[in-house]
């Protein structure tokens, strides 16, 4: 089976919810105008707000909410939707991941487990108190799973979902600089070692406090795609059928010893 994927990665106005909606509205019209037509798109880490977090009782919203309605109006009937914004119940906030299918809908949602220190999350955010994987209807049941930026450096969190099925996992990502090398490296790991597609879209441009590099990665560990620094609007098509040539020839979960360690 082969699936068409847009990356969106693009720069955040770190507390410029206006702004950053906007940006994203219009970079979803464009895809949305293509001759060819992606079925799923993937949005960075906090595309809304970047992380400006001591503000964050004033950007959260519900999921869904007003801008999973924003984006509703374009990607309907179109193309599926996965990205992170600041989400808010019952008081608590947490840095939540959402798929919206191609009817507008929320198709499920994973908060953040590893909350990232160096960036305030700790302080002001809750951690996110499970695994998740979700199977896409509109793609053939399609399972796939979410994770955030930070993740990436916790094999566990992959390897869970990897033994749940999980043929793509899509990681929204605010990494910053100077870790450019470091990111490239964990998604490629994450790939090989699980022998699925791992695809990061990671934002650009100067932040309050940090630089972000872009350089968002598709990956399934036999080849690699890499993107610029700057700015970018890419359409990949991805055949999900090598994963299993991949996984004929080395039958890496098969091999595990389950009664040596737990996961």
């Amino acid at each position: 089976m082969k699936i068409i994927v847009g990356l969106v990665q693009m720069e955040i106005f770190d507390g410029n919810k206006s702004k950053n909606t906007e940006n994203t509205i219009n970079s979803l019209k464009k895809l949305a105008y293509q001759p060819e037509i992606p079925d799923i798109v993937l949005l960075p880490e906090l595309f809304t707000t970047g992380y400006d977090l001591r503000n964050v009782a004033e950007y959260a919203e519900s999921i869904p909410g007003e801008t999973t309605k924003r984006i509703a109006e374009i990607s309907k009937g179109r193309f599926i939707v996965v990205g992170s914004i600041l989400e808010v119940e019952h008081g608590k906030y947490y840095n939540t991941a959402f798929i919206m299918n191609k009817q507008g809908e929320i198709l499920g949602k994973y908060r953040k487990v590893h909350l990232f220190s160096p960036m305030l999350e700790t302080e002001f955010l809750t951690p996110g108190e499970g695994i998740k994987t979700f199977i896409i209807p509109e793609l053939n049941d399609l399972r796939v799973g979410l994770a955030i930026c930070y993740d990436i450096r916790f094999p566990e969190l992959f390897r869970q979902m990897a033994l749940e099925g999980a043929d793509i996992i899509f990681l929204p990502s605010e990494f910053p600089s100077p870790k450019k090398d470091i990111w490239k490296t964990l998604i490629y790991a994450r790939a090989i070692e699980n022998q699925l597609f791992v695809i990061g879209v990671n934002r650009v441009g100067k932040g309050r406090s940090d630089e972000f590099f872009g350089c968002s990665v598709l990956t399934n560990g036999d080849y690699f795609i890499n993107l610029t620094m700057e700015e970018e609007i890419k359409i990949f098509t991805l055949d999900l059928d090598t994963l299993k040539l991949i996984r004929e020839k080395i039958p890496l979960l098969k091999d595990r010893r389950a009664d040596i360690y737990r996961i």
